[in-house]
């Protein structure tokens, strides 16, 4: 039996067919990473080169420079910070960037292994009688194939179904993946890596044990700066640029609600990507700013953060 209904970036129907392989280490690095030869294969994103912003980190790197780095050494990497900072959307920009296989599966109480490692199937044989085929699920076929497993809200799911993913990530040399259900033993693909998200102390979510949590490279993100920000919202709306004081104006109140959505006081998160959705209502002229805010916000979060939303927005815009 298996859970209901998770998110997977696949076509389950295709997992039972001949898997394809990523293609071969190129000389070519982005990041720290190297990049793979590009063999079409499906699973690999799309991703705009320039979709995704290079923030701050730790001393003079970024958060590219600091992830691809441990993905070239080998390690699983787990990203950490508050909903909407683009925790999945970096997973999925580094497989673009690089030709590599992504497998995602967003993790719940309702996970269950076999979401993850996939299930028997029933087909009807040539000759016309019902056979049962195993068919892969996410994590076993990237591990066949060298891809990417992204494991969103890998603190949402319970132990039994983390349990499922230690062996697969030992250390380089000594780890693999059991199918229960065919006694299929797989040495994993010399490029295959796990990437999770976690947004650590939220509602619904769990403490990860500290032996499946040594298994992960860390690495915090956080809000864009505010410049960045700013920038990033005309570039993924029309909004003329003569509109930059309203957008700075924008940027600081959802550092504001974010502070207050840290803090406890609000219970809905405020991404980046509502702030693109309130620019793309001022274009033309088709509404001002408090009346964009208004509109966008108000019908989004949660009814109780109704009135706090409203009084802000009414002293801040």
């Amino acid at each position: 039996m298996t859970g209901s209904d998770p998110t997977h970036e696949t076509d389950t129907d295709t997992f039972g067919g001949r898997p394809t392989e990523a293609g071969a280490p190129t000389e070519t690095t982005f990041g720290h990473l190297t990049v793979l030869e590009d063999v079409s294969h499906e699973q690999v994103p799309e991703v705009e080169e320039d979709a995704y912003f290079h923030r701050p980190a730790t001393s003079d790197h970024t958060d590219v420079d600091i992830v691809t780095r441990a993905l070239e050494a080998s390690m699983n990497v787990v990203l950490k910070g508050p909903p909407g900072v683009g925790k999945s959307f970096l997973a999925r920009y580094l497989c673009a960037r690089t030709n590599r296989p992504l497998y995602r599966i967003t993790l719940s109480e309702t996970t269950y292994r076999e979401d993850l490692l996939g299930h028997m199937h029933l087909v009807t044989a040539p000759g016309g009688e019902s056979v049962t085929e195993w068919v892969d699920g996410p994590l076993t076929r990237a591990v066949r194939e060298g891809g990417v497993l992204l494991l969103d809200e890998i603190n949402a799911a319970d132990a039994n179904t983390v349990a499922a993913l230690n062996a697969v990530m030992e250390s380089h040399r000594t780890r693999s993946l059991t199918i229960p259900q065919t006694g299929e033993t797989i040495i994993p693909h010399e490029e295959f890596r796990v990437v999770a998200t976690a947004n650590p102390g939220y509602q619904g979510t769990y403490e990860l044990n500290a032996a499946f949590e040594d298994r992960f490279r860390h690495v915090e993100l956080d809000y864009l700066p505010a410049e960045l920000e700013v920038d990033l919202v005309f570039r993924r709306s029309d909004l003329s640029r003569e509109r930059e004081p309203d957008v700075e104006r924008l940027v600081a109140f959802a550092g504001r609600l974010r502070e207050a959505y840290l803090d406890g006081e609000l219970s809905t998160p405020i991404t980046t990507r509502e702030l693109v959705r309130i620019a793309t209502f001022m274009e033309d002229g088709f509404m001002d700013l408090v009346t964009a805010t208004r509109s966008e916000l108000l019908a989004r979060v949660h009814a109780h953060d109704e009135s706090l939303v409203e009084t802000l927005i009414d002293k801040q815009l």
